[in-house]
């Protein structure tokens, strides 16, 4: 979804061809303004994305569950800040889903 949309993106920031199309260089689109195209591609990229549980619950609990196998790693600088992050919005730490994860219902 998010690489669909820089695609758009990118399109809408190339050079056209007399047809109207994008112009691509191997494999590269010809950007014309590429300090428009980076603050709409930053744009893109500060919008918080919303997985929904229902159908994702599986894939949310296997990326919780890789998360925490990496828990030992050491990361630097962005890596960081991203492991973070996930680990931050996905609950990784949260006692309550480690239950969960068990099988263990605290009624």
């Amino acid at each position: 979804m998010v690489d669909q949309d820089r695609i758009e993106l990118l399109k809408e920031h190339s050079k056209k061809d007399e047809n109207g199309e994008p112009i691509i260089h191997d494999d590269t689109y010809d950007v014309k303004d590429m300090k428009a195209f980076n603050e709409d591609l930053q744009e893109l990229y500060s919008e918080k994305m919303v997985i929904e549980g229902g159908d994702n619950r599986e894939m949310l609990r296997t990326i919780k569950a890789v998360l925490k196998k990496f828990e030992d790693t050491e990361y630097e600088g962005q890596q960081s800040e991203i492991y973070d992050y996930l680990c931050d919005q996905l609950g990784v730490d949260d006692e309550e889903d480690e239950n969960d994860e068990k099988g263990v219902d605290e009624k």
